[in-house]
């Protein structure tokens, strides 16, 4: 998967029609709620068989966290 593909996805995923950038604030997004966290749970254990655990999701702040966790 390319970081543009990535990015599509994940916009896809969190249902939102805000441009994603790596650099995008996850907290800056009105649809980053609980629901939004337990779909992205499903896509990166799906896609990339990574398990995500609570440090995981604390740790998330922009984007680019989430893909450096999936080593893109």
């Amino acid at each position: 998967m390319t970081k543009e593909e990535f990015l599509e996805e994940l916009q896809d995923v969190l249902q939102t029609d805000a441009t994603l950038t790596f650099d995008t604030v996850l907290e800056e997004l009105e649809e980053w709620d609980s629901l939004a966290g337990l779909a992205l749970a499903s896509f990166i254990d799906n896609t990339f068989s990574v398990q995500l655990t609570l440090e995981d999701f604390e740790g998330f702040k922009i984007v680019e966290d989430i893909a450096k966790l999936v080593k893109l």
